[in-house]
């Protein structure tokens, strides 16, 4: 992909997010999903067992240096710093201003905290320190350059250090997949795909090509009600996934009449696999 369209891929995802912090924030009161993404991604990624053997008094357990790489809105950073640990740091990334005056907001007062406005392209421009574990929770699908900004993650991590990624493997009804299986066969026509600047299949062979090591995966599936898989698709920067030369209000007009065909046919559950990923430099 030539350097203008991921500059216009760029502009176009600060644009979306920008318009989304309050909806993302709606969607997190009502399924708690970026939360749980997030401790699942720490857990896979080792964070869990040090915080363990520290409070079980094995040994005293040094501070993480931690990269939240597309913060958001600050939910998985300041759930990060509680991995980190008192002596540690965790730095909040995102491309977003607005979404990053609502993580300040949230974070007002929490020490081993910071956020700064960047590239994930750029990570060595943006940090200096070397990190113990860089982590792209819900975001790593999103970023057109996403090989360049994996390979700064290589070169600041610390030796062993983690890297830990996850992204939408698909939604899903009853076992099958709504926007490639249910919504044409329910009505005999194309459907739109959620579709991402990022080709997610190359990741893992990205990962070893790099040089990390101990490559591990796993799918998780987080079952919610259809109402909240719409809100989901309903934000801003999500509606762009399906309908991207189309205008918000357009966009959201669209989304409602897909889901509203799917509660038309009694649907009422539904739920969103996410695979992860995680490898140590």
């Amino acid at each position: 992909m030539d350097q203008s369209k991921i500059e216009a891929i760029k502009k176009a995802i600060r644009t979306n997010f920008d318009a989304s912090p309050d909806n993302y924030d709606e969607f997190e009161r009502n399924t708690s999903l970026f939360t749980n993404l997030t401790v699942e991604l720490a857990m896979e990624s080792g964070m869990a067992e040090s915080v363990a053997r520290s409070a079980m008094g094995e040994r005293p357990r040094p501070g993480l240096r931690i990269a939240d790489v597309g913060c958001g809105t600050g939910i998985s950073s300041l759930i990060l710093k509680n991995f980190a640990g008192p002596d540690g740091l965790v730095t909040g990334i995102d491309i977003s201003p607005n979404m990053l005056e609502h993580a300040r907001k949230k974070a007002a007062g929490a020490k081993n905290l910071r956020f700064i406005e960047g590239d994930a392209a750029k990570l060595g421009e943006l940090l200096s320190e070397k990190q113990d574990v860089v982590l792209y929770n819900a975001c790593i699908f999103l970023l057109p350059d996403a090989e360049r900004s994996v390979r700064a993650a290589y070169v600041l991590l610390a030796d062993g250090g983690v890297i830990g990624m996850n992204f939408i493997y698909g939604s899903y009804v009853a076992g099958r997949e709504l926007f490639t299986e249910l919504f044409p066969y329910w009505t005999n026509e194309e459907y739109p795909i959620p579709k991402f600047p990022c080709d997610v299949t190359t990741l893992e062979g990205m990962l070893d090509d790099i040089g990390f090591r101990d490559i591990h995966t796993g799918i998780a599936e987080k079952v919610m009600t259809l109402n909240n898989l719409k809100r989901f698709y309903s934000v801003p920067a999500q509606s762009a996934s399906l309908y991207p030369k189309l205008a918000y209000d357009q966009r959201l007009e669209a989304v409602e009449k897909m889901f509203r065909l799917a509660e038309e046919k009694g649907i009422r559950d539904a739920s969103m696999k996410w695979k992860w990923i995680v490898a140590r430099k």
